[in-house]
């Protein structure tokens, strides 16, 4: 893997997520060669100053900085918003005009998650002269229900592929000069989409986007090995892979470590990683103790399920 790189990350975060989001990049840093320096761009509303600096303060010495870029929300007062989409999920399709000139090249990633592999990995991967990289979302795909809907909504066919938002290699040179971000956002505004900007991503980035491997956006449909999945043998051979080999554990959906610190099987590294930051002292929130209760044991099956069929499953395609 080549080594002395410069390699520009973008989160997008308000106060709420900002500690979060360090522990999303101190993964990265630290399963990443010192050699490459990160270069960290948080797109942000309204990030307290002490929050900003305890986010600089974790990564003193270790080759790597936290930009902050104030963005006013008020473009986005009438956009769709709900518990699990806030408005800053809508920043990253204006990174292209906020990043510095001289950023022409970005990976963009949700602040839920976790980077196990070496994101230099992920930086020099191929795009193939596409403006977009990104991972299938076979949760979405494997759906009885949601496949049809998206093929109906967004124009596409059974045989193609439909892209988890979380995860992008982008060619910001490219989203500059076509008005890739503007294009989405418009779509956003205007169409009542399921998934809000991640359709309107797959409507705009139609036939000019270039799948990852699945491993660079493990969500929950994977780690959980829904049913659905398992049903269908291109995706299960390609999920239990990733699950076997993940380089990013993405949280999405409800399923937040930070409310669940009692299953330890995909929670464990999230709180290694966040003793690292400077962060390290803050109270986590956490979810009702009602609500918790439930979600706990839900989970747990999930992952006993998932961890037998994996055993099962794995074995069969070693064969």
């Amino acid at each position: 893997m080549a080594e002395n790189q410069e390699i520009n990350i973008v989160f997008a975060s308000d106060d709420n997520y900002i500690q979060h989001a360090v522990v999303a990049m101190m993964s990265i840093r630290c399963n990443t060669s010192e050699e490459n320096k990160l270069r960290f761009f948080v797109l942000a509303d309204n990030i307290a100053s002490a929050n900003q600096e305890k986010a600089q303060a974790s990564f003193a010495d270790r080759n790597a900085e936290v930009y902050f870029i104030p963005v006013d929300d008020a473009p986005f007062a009438d956009f769709f918003v709900s518990g699990q989409l806030s408005r800053t999920a809508y920043f990253r399709l204006k990174m292209a005009e906020l990043l510095p000139p001289e950023v022409t090249k970005a990976i963009y990633l949700d602040c839920d998650l976790l980077v196990l592999g070496d994101i230099a990995e992920l930086w020099t991967f191929n795009m193939a002269g596409q403006p977009l990289a990104a991972v299938p979302d076979y949760g979405i795909m494997a759906s009885h229900k949601d496949w049809p809907r998206k093929q109906q909504t967004l124009s596409l066919r059974p045989a193609d592929s439909y892209f988890n938002s979380g995860v992008l290699l982008v060619d910001v040179a490219a989203w500059r000069r076509c008005g890739y971000g503007q294009a989405v956002l418009d779509l956003a505004h205007q169409e009542d989409y399921q998934h809000h900007d991640q359709d309107a991503l797959n409507k705009v980035f139609y036939g000019k986007w270039v799948e990852l491997p699945l491993r660079w956006n493990v969500i929950p449909p994977i780690w959980n090995m829904f049913l659905k999945i398992l049903r269908k043998k291109s995706f299960r051979q390609k999920a239990l892979a990733a699950r076997r080999h993940i380089a990013i554990l993405h949280y999405a959906g409800g399923y937040k470590p930070w409310e669940y610190r009692e299953i330890p099987s995909f929670n464990a590294a999230y709180y290694r990683y966040f003793r690292e930051t400077a962060f390290r002292d803050e109270v986590m929130p956490r979810m009702d103790k009602r609500r918790r209760g439930r979600s706990i044991s839900r989970q747990l099956w999930r992952l006993r399920i998932a961890d037998f069929w994996q055993g099962i499953l794995g074995n069969e395609e070693e064969k």
